[in-house]
């Protein structure tokens, strides 16, 4: 419920240039005869060609989701407000944070609420969750973003089409003032048809509105409204949120001691932390696979369909999370042992550059094929939101056992041995 959002007003859809051409025509009817008319036909006839400037709002979205990797390093601030009316139980809350980021895998976030604070640090191998007030740490898998933070939480992704209902749209141009400071965007709305958080509950009007800046590709701000009933909702439910982000430094020197994590005195290690933002592991074991289809570095395509009647071991991946790099030998060495006898092996690069990943595999030594996921829908499909994560497919299409962060060569075979695949062939 904290991840709902505000809703300030509707824009208008018309482009300032179209409305710039209309006062032209206007003018230029005092002129009168064939020439005005003309100018007017001239006028209408490009109101197509204007409207076919906006940008596509997805592509929009896309290009703002990875703005900021593209910066070495980057630090910001922001606020949420939100309102939420169940009944007549009206509450509002007020939330703080902090963000600062190296570039590809050092991380330090930090939440204030009225439902205590938080302090999240990774640092390249591991990610630290702490709860100050309850004394209590948690030491995750290395996770690669804030976004991927964010679905650990299970607060989702706005960008993903998959909570849209149709196509996401641009309602036009605003400028709006950060810092004092201000900045040209475009306004992009989207369609909600599911709270990814709120699992269950049915949305009867769900809407976001997202202001992201023209040139930098920054989202500034962010608004929802969301009206829902059922789930774990007690009886029908309004939220309105609005986060604003401020103080944005890029390309910045960050000392390396903001991404460690010392435990302070008294603190407590727990399997899971217990707090008010609790993290979220997800865990596909029993389920159907999802659907995937992708093609290798070499060229190979891979899908679901093909797959079906072998096992098949997923290695979802990155060039910069240290647990992959030190159990690529311990895949390759499965791969080796078990090639010939029906297992496939199909290491999935997480958000990474071919050329990137290319220079990395020249001196890894592995001969299983390796496929990116950049233009494809895998990653969200199997819910990863941590590196290493391992997922292990029945030669039925079911998903026998899936594995969250580094835990050694016994665990991955026994992950194996759910699927029916010892040391010899498969059931």
């Amino acid at each position: 419920m904290q991840r709902t959002v505000w809703l300030v007003s509707k824009l208008t859809a018309a482009p300032l240039l179209i409305r710039s051409a209309v006062k032209r025509v206007v003018i230029r009817t005092e002129e009168g005869g064939r020439g005005m008319r003309r100018y007017i036909a001239a006028c209408f006839v490009s109101f197509p060609l204007l409207a076919q400037q906006l940008p596509d709002a997805k592509e929009l979205l896309r290009q703002c989701e990875e703005a900021l990797k593209k910066h070495r390093s980057y630090q910001y601030e922001a606020k949420m407000a939100m309102d939420m009316s169940m009944g007549s139980n009206p509450i509002h809350m007020s939330i703080t944070s902090s963000t600062a980021v190296v570039n590809p895998d050092k991380m330090r976030i930090e939440l204030k609420g009225p439902m205590g604070e938080v302090t999240i640090v990774a640092d390249g191998e591991y990610t630290w969750v702490y709860i100050p007030v309850l004394k209590q740490y948690t030491k995750k898998a290395a996770i690669s973003s804030p976004q991927a933070l964010s679905e650990s939480f299970g607060m989702g992704n706005i960008t993903d089409p998959s909570i849209a209902i149709g196509d996401a749209k641009i309602l036009g141009e605003e400028s709006i003032e950060v810092d004092g400071n201000k900045y040209v965007c475009w306004v992009v709305e989207i369609k909600l048809k599911k709270m990814p958080q709120l699992e269950g509950a049915e949305l009867t009007d769900g809407v976001i509105t997202v202001w992201i800046d023209k040139d930098l590709k920054i989202d500034w701000k962010m608004t929802m409204s969301v009206k829902m009933q059922g789930g774990p909702m007690p009886g029908p439910v309004e939220m309105k949120l609005e986060r604003i982000k401020r103080a944005l430094k890029l390309d910045v020197d960050l000392p390396d001691s903001l991404f460690r994590f010392t435990p302070p005195e008294g603190a407590k290690e727990m399997a899971e932390v217990a707090g008010p933002h609790p993290m979220k592991t997800p865990n596909l074991a029993g389920k159907p696979a999802p659907e995937f289809r992708v093609k290798s570095l070499a060229g190979e395509t891979f899908d679901s369909a093909s797959l079906k009647g072998k096992v098949v071991l997923l290695d979802f991946w990155a060039t910069w999370c240290s647990p992959c790099r030190k159990e690529m030998p311990m895949v390759e060495k499965i791969h080796q042992e078990f090639k010939d006898k029906g297992l496939v092996v199909l290491a999935l690069n997480v958000g990474e550059e071919r050329e990137t990943v290319e220079k990395y595999l020249k001196t890894a030594k592995v001969t299983y094929p390796v496929a990116l996921t950049t233009d494809s829908d895998v990653v969200s499909a199997f819910q990863v939101n941590a590196l290493p994560t391992y997922v292990v497919i029945d030669p039925d299409g079911n998903i026998a056992a899936y594995q969250v962060g580094s835990a050694g060569e016994a665990a991955l075979r026994e992950a194996l041995a759910k699927a029916g695949f010892k040391a010899g062939t498969p059931k």
